[in-house]
């Protein structure tokens, strides 16, 4: 079996674990919060998860290309590891700050606050760094383990809508050992006081382009949750979450594949154009296989999956499911062409794809969201992804194809 289809398979496994012990864990929160402190669970955590992007900077994905480069994880990883928690802890203070300034329910305002805790677990986070060495089996090492004591001490500690509050220290706390164990295993060392400006410097020069791309992608991939929060009740965010979420896990095997494929696309786009090219329609074959067995089950069933995981109190969503789910076909072309832009450094490009696509979700967001709600937002995600799909093609036929002609 060929080196892609391994680390395909062993991050299909990790992804298998995690998705399976997350989507029990997000099931069994649904149900027991009720939707209005899901609601407001899922905006706290969507906010966190978009700040977490002013963090990694786009490292993450730096370090995944450069260590498939050299073969080896040098200083990658102490560096670029106490930079990350230097950040998270100057974007908690803010959070923090934002927390007691604004205008919120005090639910709202502790969850912020405590969910703040996991920008430290994602900063020390490393499976980027044995993504690079194409070790994906400790991807699933890590997936499994952490969604997996995840998903028990929430079982045994939340009982209720009472118990709101314990979620996301539940989830700090179940990152800790998987993360401080790899730590351990890459020989990390924390450089606070004598961080290595020139190396971060260096990473940066290139990783900021990436997570450029990364923070406007997030703008049609999850910002609108936040934003639905200022028009609608929790209880509707509540729903388009659950939607969201479903999306969510429909598409994650192709942004792992995209993981698995991105090392191999790195290590042979200026030595062997010819393996490039196979990989990438690798990548392409599998998206389609992977589509076609989750489009139709999904707009054919959606409120009978609804109803099956988190109840009908949340059937709702299958409108907005429905027309989102149109958007998997747009991200299975997508994908395999705008990971091939990257891994041949040619992030700049897809920035600019990235920008314009957000700006035009966060526009129409905000012109159908007052009225329309989440079927506005779905609209407007789909819209997105369309415009995304039509640039990067333009723009692989202009700097790939010609070039391998």
């Amino acid at each position: 079996m060929e080196r892609l289809e391994k680390n395909f398979l062993w991050l299909t496994a990790a992804n298998t674990a995690g998705s399976l012990f997350g989507a029990l864990l997000v099931i069994y929160l649904a149900r027991v919060l009720e939707a209005e402190n899901f609601g407001y669970i899922s905006y706290a955590t969507a906010l966190v998860f978009y700040l977490f992007n002013f963090i990694d900077l786009g490292l993450s994905t730096y370090g995944i290309r450069e260590i498939a480069k050299s073969r080896g994880t040098g200083d990658y990883v102490s560096d670029i590891v106490s930079f990350k928690l230097v950040m998270a802890a100057a974007i908690f203070i803010l959070l923090v700050a934002l927390s007691i300034a604004i205008v919120q329910p005090p639910v709202l305002k502790w969850l912020m606050i405590t969910t703040g805790l996991l920008l430290f677990t994602s900063s020390a986070a490393t499976e980027w760094a044995f993504q690079g060495t194409e070790k994906m089996h400790m991807v699933l090492v890590s997936y499994g383990t952490t969604s997996a004591l995840q998903l028990m001490l929430s079982f045994i500690f939340i009982k209720g809508p009472s118990d709101i509050l314990k979620v996301p220290v539940i989830a700090f706390l179940g990152a800790l050992p998987v993360v401080t164990a790899f730590l351990y295993k890459l020989k990390f060392r924390l450089r606070i006081s004598r961080i290595n400006f020139k190396n971060i410097g260096i990473y940066l020069s290139s990783a900021m382009v990436i997570w450029a791309v990364s923070v406007f992608a997030q703008a049609y991939n999850g910002l609108d949750i936040v934003l639905l929060g200022l028009f609608r009740p929790p209880a509707e965010v509540g729903c388009f979450t659950v939607a969201r979420r479903i999306i969510g896990a429909s598409t994650v095997l192709m942004v792992l594949l995209a993981n698995a494929v991105l090392p191999r696309l790195s290590c042979t786009f200026g030595s062997d154009i010819t393996q490039f090219r196979r990989a990438t329609a690798k990548f392409l074959k599998i998206s389609v296989l992977l589509v076609a067995a989750v489009f139709l089950p999904l707009v054919l069933f959606v409120e009978q999956i609804i109803s099956f995981t988190v109840g009908n109190e949340y059937l709702s969503a299958a409108a907005p499911l429905r027309i989102m789910a149109f958007a998997l076909i747009l991200i299975m072309f997508n994908l395999p062409y705008s990971t091939g832009l990257i891994a041949a450094c040619f992030e700049k490009d897809v920035l600019k794809q990235a920008f314009a696509s957000a700006a035009l979700s966060v526009i129409l967001n905000f012109v159908l969201m007052p009225e329309y709600g989440m079927i506005g937002a779905s609209i407007s995600f789909v819209s997105a992804e369309s415009l995304a799909l039509i640039w990067i093609l333009v723009v692989y036929r202009k700097r790939i194809r010609f070039r391998e002609a």
